[in-house]
């Protein structure tokens, strides 16, 4: 009896799932992977700290550049009876007062030795370094859900297993018992045939076990309730290996792996701060400048007051000589704007600082060897996990290649062996070693199959141009 992996491990997977959580979608590998990012606590920890750091270096952009910023300002006052600051002198505020400002100005601080510089370049470091962290931690999660969703794929590849084998056993028992009702063979065939049948299906009922275990911990692991379904694949899909030769995978990691980036930027930001040592010799500078338009309704109202004023009065003087009157002229309302620029130098020099920039200096000097060792550090550490993953999925692949050859004829030699059991060639002994050879060989192709697809995505991950998302995409 010759039943198909496919179609077993259909069975088993529409069987297994709790008839509870029947009714619900079940959840891919991508859904499970993204779920469990955005609900993952040490990953929102993380994000968060990334979105400070960035603030912090939209900060210090604005107090290392130049800024532009526009102004509406509209003053009214009233006041009775009040003298105000000037009375001393004789002045008195208007009793009603309005003025309209609108105006676009800009600011640029220029720091003694590009300190705004040196302290945005630390800015940006510390940036690359949280989202270093959020890496690492999205990359742990979607590689513990991935091992977590692929371990119930093998225990399904399993169960599947152990239902063929009890089948075989079953077709066994029946051979024996027909063997021994014709007196081809003793009756010992049966209890032997009868004793492999229990502990096939005492392994089957431990494997079913053993798979909704492992539902469970990855319905755990991803956060989720422990009924929820999982889109188990019936069969373990093969990515290809990366395209282009290891030097050219290398060279993809380095420019493109978050820690590389990291160690990079905190390496020019300790570059930074050694050259900003001898910014106490600059001076700083405060630049200043903005246009726009004033006007106050009050003061056109008040001169067209006086104007009209005088104006009447010397028409009654033009009246009593028969003159003609004088038109009453009217005040331009608006203003022809205005400008304003300005630079402010400050000068400071330390006189006696107790040693302070000297040691200053042996620091930066040592934080610059530091870094430039981590860097090569973390290159190093680049090289080796590509060489390593990629010869490891060239290993997985190559071993799956031959487990696939060996399940394939374990499950041939099987078939055989049982027809030559009812034709009396071999003894059911053979027959038991050549059908624990076949399960053996189809188990050991369901963890190549695994193995290849873990190696795959530890792969991707090492690259550093994937994102936990994109890396299982495919699978």
């Amino acid at each position: 009896m010759r039943v198909t992996l496919l179609a077993l491990a259909v069975a088993v997977t529409t069987v297994s799932v709790p008839t509870v959580a029947s009714a619900q979608v079940p959840m891919t590998l991508q859904e499970a992977v993204s779920y469990a990012l955005g609900h993952d606590p040490t990953v929102a920890a993380k994000f968060a700290a990334v979105t400070d750091a960035a603030h912090a270096v939209s900060v210090q952009e604005g107090q290392t550049f130049p800024t532009v910023s526009g102004t509406l300002q509209n003053i009214m006052q009233k006041q009775y009876n009040y003298g105000g600051a000037y009375a001393l002198i004789g002045l008195s505020p208007q009793a009603n007062f309005s003025q309209n400002t609108a105006s676009i100005g800009t600011t640029y601080n220029l720091n003694s030795g590009g300190l705004g510089l040196i302290q945005l370049a630390s800015a940006d470091a510390t940036l690359a370094q949280t989202r270093e962290d959020l890496a690492r931690s999205e990359d742990l999660v979607a590689s513990t859900v991935t091992d977590a969703f692929f371990n119930v794929t093998e225990n399904v590849g399993i169960v599947a297993l152990d239902h063929s084998d009890l089948g075989y056993q079953n077709a066994l028992v029946a051979a024996a018992r027909i063997k021994a009702l014709a007196g081809v063979s003793a009756g010992v065939d049966v209890l032997r045939a009868r004793v492999a049948q229990a502990k096939s299906a005492s392994t089957l009922v431990a494997a079913e076990a053993a798979a909704q275990n492992a539902r469970e911990a990855l319905a755990h692991t991803v956060g989720v309730p422990l009924s929820t379904p999982f889109a188990v694949p019936v069969v373990v899909p093969e990515p290809p290996l990366p395209h282009g030769s290891i030097d050219t995978l290398e060279s993809i990691a380095i420019a493109q792996r978050p820690d590389v980036l990291s160690a990079r930027k905190a390496l020019l930001a300790a570059r930074d701060t050694r050259k900003g040592w001898i910014r106490e010799l600059f001076p700083s500078l405060q630049i200043t400048a903005g246009f726009g338009n004033q006007y106050s309704p009050t003061e056109s109202v008040a001169l067209q007051n006086e104007i009209d004023a005088e104006i009447i009065s010397q028409n009654a003087e033009r009246a009593l000589l028969s003159l003609p009157p004088l038109p009453f002229p009217v005040v331009p309302r608006g203003s022809p704007g205005f400008w304003q620029i300005g630079l402010t130098s400050t000068f400071t020099l330390p006189l006696v600082d107790y040693g302070q920039r000297h040691t200053e200096r042996i620091n930066d000097d040592a934080q610059i060897a530091a870094d430039e060792a981590a860097l090569a550090n973390t290159i190093s550490q680049a090289q080796v996990d590509v060489r390593q993953q990629y010869r490891a999925a060239q290993t997985a692949q190559a071993q799956l290649a031959y487990a696939q050859e060996e399940a394939s004829l374990g499950t041939e030699s099987a078939r055989i062996a049982q027809l030559q059991y009812r034709s009396g060639v071999i003894a059911l002994a053979d027959v038991f070693q050549a059908q624990q050879t076949s399960v053996q060989a189809q188990t050991d192709l369901v963890d190549a199959r695994v193995a290849y697809v873990d190696a795959i995505v530890a792969l991707r991950v090492a690259l550093g141009i994937y994102d936990p998302r994109s890396a299982v995409a495919d699978l």
